[in-house]
């Protein structure tokens, strides 16, 4: 069980990455042009990167800079 301090020490650290995640959104969203891209894009882009292998695709897929720069979180189940 942590103790109050790790538990301060945690959530302060949540703000900090929420308010980190909510200005990365909203610069991000002035700075780049808008463009279509179907879901089989991005996975055949993320084959392309990471180089064939599925788990390293659905971890690039589903990370949190994915989450930011498409503005959907992807779950791969399976």
């Amino acid at each position: 069980m942590a103790t109050k301090t790790q538990k301060q020490t945690i959530q302060r650290k949540a703000r900090q990455m929420k308010a980190k995640t909510v200005k990365a959104v909203s610069s991000a969203g002035k700075q780049a042009r808008r463009v279509q891209v179907t879901l089989g894009d991005l996975i055949a882009a993320a084959f392309d990167t990471v180089g064939g292998e599925a788990r390293k695709v659905a971890k690039v897929v589903s990370s949190t800079d994915m989450t930011l720069a498409t503005g959907k979180h992807i779950v791969f189940v399976g």
